[in-house]
């Protein structure tokens, strides 16, 4: 580690990050109390819903009651544009008539366009300020902006660098493996201290260095600090690019219609930034609320109360609640996002996420960080069609060393001891380049990429 183990995430922003519990609770029921009743007042998209529900925002008092108000899914959203003939959707709150602007999500699950106005600018980039503080970041520093200008995420990024006073780095391209050699030559060139990007483009920056015969620590010699989000990392990753890297990396989870949440020094998970948003966990098939420590959909509410405004948003994701404490000493709660519900897959008749996988490669150490996907089959069903009885089919790309075949062997029996499944291993020189990566391949397009 480049500091000396020093960790600049043990430096808290300000004393709200040790407020106790039952204030936090005090100000999170304040919040939602306040937020709903400006929606019903303001905002007819959501006075609409909660009419058909019979529900009156004085009855909402508390989180119990709160989750009685209808969820809104990416598809309601899309309905409401669809109904008004604009991308107007009744969510939009510009208090003063302040202009906004339309952003932009990434698309591939996300609600694809959001108003963005001044005040929400300086609302979400104020709190995004505090993620980037845990990561590192330090005023005055030369920081790579790497995000797409049309993405909601480059206005807070933009934001962010002209209150900390940063320098801004931005290299050609955008975040598709074959731009990854442009990454390289702005980080040898221009020796930005801190980088954030998507951890798949972290991984392509990588092989972009291997295929260049670049040593990694000198490329990223002037680094301090890496912030990567886009999908989890493991406890194995991460001290595999921290070693391989020379530096720091934390990882952030957030969504653009309001979720910001940071790991702090100790990596134990995310820390939900509740002077953000408020965050439950749902049973997926019943939307019933789930106690900490069970994996669930993620249910967002933004506080953020201009431009688009998100109550109950259904973010698709796979995430849980932490139940123990964070030994860093703050009380903000700790979360875990898996990943996208999209990409569960079935194996033998029961149910995964690629993290589930992840955590199975990087117990051999040959194959730590090594990129994968898995093939979601077509059901097979047995004879009594009771339930599919494919094994999980994996795609992996070879290793720069070990025996091919001990390495298979080494990993089907890790995945066999830890999902109590059988694997299929298939070994393969790269994986389809795309911006996240290609966690699951459907079978019918992976064998369409077979055939070339």
């Amino acid at each position: 580690m480049r500091r000396d183990q020093e960790k600049v995430a043990t430096e808290f922003m300000d004393q709200t990050e040790t407020w106790p519990i039952e204030k936090l609770r005090r100000l999170r029921r304040r919040r939602l109390r306040a937020l709903v009743r400006y929606a019903y007042a303001n905002l007819p998209f959501y006075r609409r819903r909660y009419d058909e529900a019979g529900i009156a925002p004085e009855s909402v008092k508390g989180p119990v009651d709160f989750a009685r108000l209808p969820m809104v899914t990416k598809a309601d959203i899309r309905r409401a544009r669809e109904d008004s003939g604009s991308f107007l959707t009744g969510m939009e709150s510009f208090p003063n008539g302040d202009l906004a602007t339309i952003g932009m999500t990434s698309g591939t699950t996300g609600t694809d366009f959001l108003y963005c106005n001044r005040k929400w600018r300086q609302f979400q980039g104020g709190r995004l300020l505090r993620a980037y503080w845990w990561a590192g970041l330090r005023p005055g520093m030369r920081m790579m902006l790497t995000v797409p200008a049309w993405h909601c995420w480059a206005a807070e990024e933009s934001y962010l660098a002209e209150r900390f006073g940063v320098v801004g780095v931005v290299p050609w391209g955008t975040f598709l493996p074959r731009f990854a050699g442009n990454f390289v030559d702005a980080i040898r060139d221009l020796r930005p201290e801190f980088l954030s990007m998507f951890l798949p483009m972290l991984y392509a920056v990588q092989a972009e260095c291997r295929r260049r015969g670049l040593a990694l620590h000198e490329v990223f010699a002037g680094v301090r600090c890496v912030l990567v989000v886009g999908a989890p990392l493991t406890p194995a990753s991460r001290q595999k690019l921290e070693a391989d890297l020379g530096v720091d990396v934390y990882t952030g989870a957030g969504a653009t219609e309001g979720l910001i949440a940071m790991e702090c020094s100790e990596h134990r998970g995310y820390h939900l930034f509740v002077d953000t948003c408020y965050l439950e966990v749902v049973d997926p098939p019943t939307g019933a609320l789930l106690p900490p420590g069970e994996r669930g959909r993620l249910v967002l509410t933004a506080f953020n109360p201009h431009g688009t405004v998100y109550i109950r948003f259904d973010t698709g994701d796979l995430g849980r609640v932490v139940k123990a404490p964070c030994a860093c000493g703050r009380t903000w709660p700790l979360i875990e996002v898996y990943d996208r519900l999209d990409n569960m897959f079935a194996a033998e008749g029961r149910e995964f996420v690629p993290y589930d996988v992840r955590l199975c490669v990087d117990e051999i150490p040959e194959l730590t960080g090594v990129p994968f996907s898995v093939i979601r089959s077509v059901p097979r069903v047995r004879a009594d069609r009771a339930s599919p009885t494919s094994p999980l089919w994996l795609a992996i790309q070879r290793p720069l060393s070990g025996n091919l075949r001990s390495l298979e062997d080494s990993l089907a029996a890790e995945i066999g001891r830890k999902l109590r499944v059988k694997a299929a291993i298939q070994w393969v020189e790269e994986l389809p380049a795309r911006w996240k990566g290609a966690p699951v391949i459907d079978e019918m397009e992976w064998k369409e990429i077979a055939r070339g």
